[in-house]
């Protein structure tokens, strides 16, 4: 309509122009005409006519166009909200199928379980026992009753039961935490210590707050201690676990000192090596709480521990004959001396790939009276009552499942012990000065399942602190019955 509306006038124009034109051309050569003259500046006013009349056109072009190219993105952004929405949908619909998924696997493996639990029962039950008859009627009451229960409990197992754990974990956590789902295992581990400690000893005195007089030595003790420990765990019930440890302990210490006849360079040793049995223990273990979603699993754990190894106390300290700074123990302890209870509880939760795990034990001494704790051998004996100190460690580690048959562990624990207290006739009670100790120690360890019942357990510990060993290797066998 606009381009009528301007070409209309334009041509309108262009005819009442075009007689003055002819008669132009109708003049003889060389003859003025005035009304020419005033025509001539026609042809260029139609040309302007002609020029605007293009650019309005393509003005009214391009303004037709603008609705389309609106309308076409308005198209291409409806197509681009309709594939978000479908792709937000897809990724919540595989999102449910994964939950679904994962529900149904933890039913199946705990569907395994008391399959495994309820088969081994099934074939101890004694063939030739009576039971009385029942009717067809009643067994398919029986049964639809006891997969509506199973059905049920396997449901709430579903939400609470973490996943099963592969071998290799498995037997991390029986050395960590405690499994109930076996009926007796056992262990044999060998774990070897070493550790060594450099000390300046003055006997003298300082003279004009320069010059030291007396004897200067400089003594370091090395030691080395082998330990087997047999290990036997019996689950009572699948809540319920024994244990009994019987260590044997073979431990080596060398003796060094420098300062023989004032020489800081010659240097005497003395190497005095022993072994023996060590303390027993007996353990006890309780799962108060089962893991779910939201809470791990937590077991408390008693244990006693009895005095069966050789005691530290009136064992002499001799001095080399040819160095007096020298000074080394006639025989090397085994065990503690005395009885202790230990109590605590520990905690393991699934958090897949990786198990978490944490513990906190209490141990307590309880006093022993001894006919001899001096360390002289040419003093008469000197009777006294020991107490050691109050002992309290905690630990934390994590471990991850590498496949099916094998695991590796990282943890640290910490051991905080009191003072020593002893009591003597006439002299009461003092407290050793330097017997409190804080140890320290980082461990990571590899387990790898040999057999569907043998498995190999290594680690290796990293003493932080003074107080322990420089480092610990061990490796353990458990077998399951």
């Amino acid at each position: 309509m606009k381009f009528n509306k301007i070409i209309a006038p334009a041509c309108m124009l262009w005819l009442l122009q075009a007689p003055i034109i002819i008669a132009a051309d109708d003049n003889p050569q060389g003859q003025s005409n005035p009304s020419a003259k005033a025509a001539d500046p026609a042809p260029s006013d139609s040309a302007s006519i002609k020029t605007e009349s293009v650019l309005v056109d393509s003005e009214v072009v391009a303004t037709d166009s603008v609705p389309a190219k609106i309308a076409a993105t308005a198209v291409n952004q409806t197509e681009n909200d309709a594939q978000q929405a479908e792709i937000v949908k897809m990724r919540e619909e595989l999102n449910y199928l994964k939950n679904v998924n994962t529900q149904m696997m933890r039913r199946i493996q705990s569907m395994e379980r008391r399959l495994a639990v309820s088969a081994p029962a099934a074939a101890r039950r004694p063939s030739g026992s009576s039971a009385k008859p029942i009717d067809a009627a009643s067994d398919t009451q029986q049964s639809a009753s006891a997969a509506a229960k199973t059905a049920s409990t396997t449901d709430d197992e579903a939400v609470k039961k973490a996943p099963e754990l592969s071998r290799g974990v498995s037997d991390l956590v029986l050395e960590e935490h405690t499994l109930f789902d076996q009926t007796y295992s056992l262990e044999v581990g060998f774990e070897y210590s070493h550790f060594d400690q450099n000390q300046l000893v003055l006997n003298g005195f300082l003279a004009l707050d320069a010059i030291f007089l007396g004897d200067l030595s400089v003594d370091e003790i090395e030691g080395d201690i082998l330990r087997t420990t047999v290990l036997g765990r019996w689950g009572i019930n699948d809540r319920t676990q024994l244990s009994l440890s019987v260590p044997y302990i073979y431990r080596e210490t060398t003796t060094r000192s420098r300062g023989v006849d004032l020489s800081s360079i010659t240097v005497s040793e003395k190497t005095v090596d022993d072994s023996d049995i060590g303390d027993i223990s007996l353990g006890l273990s309780y799962q108060l709480f089962p893991e779910t979603m939201t809470r791990p699993d937590i077991v408390l754990n008693l244990s006693v521990r009895a005095p069966t190894g050789r005691d530290p106390y009136g064992i002499n300290f001799l001095e080399d004959p040819s160095n007096t700074n020298l000074i080394f123990p006639e025989e090397l302890p085994t065990g503690s001396g005395l009885w202790a209870a230990t109590t605590g509880v520990s905690f393991l939760k699934t958090t897949d790939p990786a198990i978490l795990f944490a513990s906190i034990f209490y141990t307590h001494y309880f006093e022993e009276s001894f006919s001899d704790i001096g360390a002289d051998p040419d003093a008469p004996p000197t009777p006294g009552d020991v107490q050691l100190g109050d002992e309290i460690q905690i630990a934390a580690g994590i471990a991850f499942a590498i496949n099916r048959r094998t695991s590796y562990s990282m943890s640290f624990s910490q051991r905080f012990i009191d003072e020593t207290e002893i009591t003597q006739s006439g002299a009461g009670t003092r407290k050793i000065i330097g017997s409190d100790t804080t140890a320290g120690k980082f461990d990571i360890g590899v387990t790898y399942a040999l057999t569907d019942r043998l498995s190999m357990v290594t680690g290796l510990g990293l003493g932080l602190t003074n107080d322990t060993s420089d480092y610990t290797f061990s490796v353990k066998f458990p077998y399951r019955f």
